[in-house]
């Protein structure tokens, strides 16, 4: 009973300890970058070029508001992520 209970008190630190890694940056320019700000640039830039190829009409078909394409943004964002920087 007392060695589960130093384990689950053990638990915060190791939890707490996983952030102490570096973030995944790129450098560009001389400045580095997280990762997640290149994903969502990609993520803003694809979204984009679907809506001026084809937004009226999936606008109309589909009733896409912004949230809806805040959520197709967020998509390719974490595609993006998935098959580049992981």
């Amino acid at each position: 009973m007392r060695i589960r209970l130093y384990a689950l008190l053990g638990l915060p630190v190791i939890f707490s300890l996983s952030g102490c890694s570096l973030s995944p940056s790129l450098p560009f320019l001389g400045a580095a970058f997280p990762d997640w700000l290149y994903c969502l640039a990609g993520g803003a830039a694809l979204t984009g070029l679907i809506f001026s190829l084809c937004g009226n009409k999936l606008s109309e078909r589909f009733k896409l508001n912004l949230a809806s394409w805040l959520l197709i943004a967020a998509t390719f964002s974490m595609i993006i992520w998935l098959f580049i920087f992981s």
